[in-house]
């Protein structure tokens, strides 16, 4: 019977919708504060003050906008990492092997049998998709263990000039398609959980993209494309992190 004290997946989808709001929503806004900030630095004048006097006050100004908003991106990247973590956590629990020696040992013998079955079905020409769509649970569990090496066995890199435009096989996305299939096969809230770490898998990559561009403009090292090119580049991490058709 699957049990989890502290946090559970309920708390693990509620840390991955919060990220996403944090990359559409809190992370736009505080874009949006630092510009209006230093738009307002840029353009102060006080007819009183001296020419001198202003520049001072322009440059305390801007210096202060980034300042603050250094401190609200460290404390939206700290939340966020622990987020990522909690999310992370309950998923590995909710997978976590359960029982004692003679369990576990039992769950790896049948393990064993099943990917024996699905590797007679791989060598005889099933594709690694068909194989994972009719696949239980424990020739899931046998499939994210041995399948990426089974895969990498068997694309071998040509010799020669035939090898120029080879690719590995990712590993990365293999597991990931097999767990989407376990997810969905597990028991209701160890599936939750499992979900919503391949959510924040997808996820990541783009926020990650995101974060840095917004860091560079806080602390002044982006140019005036910065902003453009941070975007295309998250939208870019999130086309890669999307899963694929596995072979």
């Amino acid at each position: 019977m699957f049990t989890l004290t502290g946090p559970n997946h309920i708390d693990a989808n509620t840390a991955v919708h919060r990220l996403t709001e944090t990359r559409k929503t809190d992370l736009a806004a505080l874009r949006r504060r630092l510009s209006d900030a230093l738009a307002a630095a840029h353009t102060f004048r006080d007819p009183d003050l001296t020419d001198e006097a202003n520049n001072r006050r322009r440059a305390d100004m801007a210096r202060a906008a980034r300042e603050q908003a250094a401190a609200d991106l460290d404390r939206i990247e700290a939340q966020a990492s622990q987020a990522a973590s909690l999310v992370r956590t309950v998923a590995n629990k909710a997978t976590a092997p359960a029982g004692g020696t003679a369990e576990q040992l039992l769950a790896e013998t049948r393990q064993g049998r099943a990917w024996d079955r699905a590797r007679a079905l791989l060598d005889a020409g099933r594709t690694a998709q068909d194989v994972i769509e009719g696949a239980d649970l424990d020739t899931l569990s046998a499939l994210r263990t041995e399948l990426p090496s089974y895969l990498a066995a068997r694309h071998t890199k040509p010799q020669g000039l035939a090898g120029a435009e080879f690719t590995e096989p990712d590993p990365a996305r293999v597991v990931h398609t097999v767990e989407r299939a376990l997810a969905d096969r597990l028991p209701a809230e160890q599936g939750a959980a499992l979900r919503a770490r391949l959510n924040l898998d997808a996820l990541e990559p783009g926020l990650r993209e995101t974060l840095a561009g917004l860091r560079r403009e806080v602390d002044g090292t982006g140019d005036a494309g910065n902003a453009l090119r941070s975007a295309v580049a998250a939208r870019l991490a999130d086309r890669q992190a999307a899963p694929l058709p596995t072979e």
